[in-house]
């Protein structure tokens, strides 16, 4: 049974050049203890989505739809609501530790404001408590961490602080937002086989947002794929990486360069994302799609199961032949 389940989200912006279209129609559910990887280029509106959930949209932002958090929808609840579950239930791991944590509070006072706030723990208790998790992430002198501040930490550790602090309630769903962007290839595979030990241990079902395809395939079940603010394709982890059937997901893949081929320059995907501005009626990688028709540029097409394992919005997927993508192997990402 899912704890989460969204359906038909819309995030829009009003601006003085009309309104933007950030997220439409989304729709996508995660269980117990699973990773769903949300993937996408720059702008396909995938921090968009997470930050409409958590109750984060700007003030000039319009969210619509539901996100049905075990039955209660958490885009109709208030600032007051939204505050008992952020951390206690819902924990989120943000892109850039530097600033996210406050710089004017030491590491130990931001720790403790969340067990104090939410689980009502005395100073001690939860001094206590927060020592015990900078342990679990695997912070050395974590009792000497607790008085320092952000700047005094490296990049690694802040962001181990982080995902302390995310799972210091034992929430039963983590957000990570790019958790592993600013960081060194070395710290990225400690900070992702951190949160896999986590996960274990707590059964916490993440949600993690990333445009490193590499990433997806060493921590997720199952991926959401996203372009122009609509989902283009979902699919276990097996699938799409043996059998990615939506063009851009086959661009995606294709762009990954591989320690086993020699080439002078990397592929990419032609053209440009499409402007937020802009209505439109049809499938949004129509311009940049080698398969596209003239239907794919007046009408999206509908959100369709190909099997149980994968399913997929194009209108060209009978004309689409299925590249088998080349294993994303643990050193090319380590």
């Amino acid at each position: 049974m899912s704890i989460l389940t969204v359906n038909n989200m819309n995030v829009r912006f009003r601006t003085q050049d009309g309104l933007v279209q950030a997220v439409s129609d989304l729709s996508f559910s995660i269980k117990p203890g699973e990773t769903l990887g949300i993937v996408g280029e720059s702008g396909s509106g995938k921090s968009q989505s997470v930050f409409a959930l958590m109750g984060l949209t700007a003030d000039n932002g319009i969210v619509s739809g539901d996100a049905l958090f075990h039955g209660k929808n958490l885009l109709e609840m208030s600032k007051k609501e939204l505050n008992r579950i952020r951390a206690e239930k819902i924990g989120m791991i943000f892109q850039d530790p530097m600033n996210s944590l406050n710089p004017f509070m030491k590491i130990g006072k931001q720790l403790t404001e969340v067990l104090r706030k939410h689980k009502g723990l005395s100073s001690r208790e939860a001094t206590a408590q927060s020592i015990q998790m900078l342990d679990a992430v695997r912070i050395p002198s974590a009792q000497t961490r607790m008085t320092q501040y952000p700047h005094e930490l490296s990049g690694g550790m802040r962001q181990r602080v982080m995902i302390a602090m995310a799972l210091l309630c034992k929430p039963e769903l983590i957000i990570a937002d790019e958790p592993t962007t600013a960081l060194d290839v070395t710290v990225q595979a400690q900070i992702l086989t951190l949160l896999r030990d986590l996960q274990t241990e707590f059964n916490t079902a993440i949600l993690l947002i990333t445009h490193d395809m590499g990433v997806v395939a060493e921590m997720c079940d199952r991926v959401l794929v996203m372009y122009g603010g609509r989902r283009m394709e979902q699919a276990s982890i097996n699938s799409l990486f043996e059998s990615p059937s939506h063009p851009y997901t086959q661009g995606l893949l294709t762009a990954i360069p591989s320690i086993h081929d020699d080439i002078d320059r990397l592929k990419t995907i032609a053209g440009n994302p499409p402007s937020a501005l802009i209505d439109a009626q049809g499938c949004p990688f129509y311009e940049r799609c080698s398969s596209a028709k003239e239907l794919c540029k007046n009408e999206m097409p509908k959100f369709l199961s190909v099997n149980d394992q994968q399913s997929l919005a194009c209108h060209s997927y009978s004309a689409v032949t299925p590249v088998v993508s080349k294993p994303i192997l643990t050193e090319e990402i380590a």
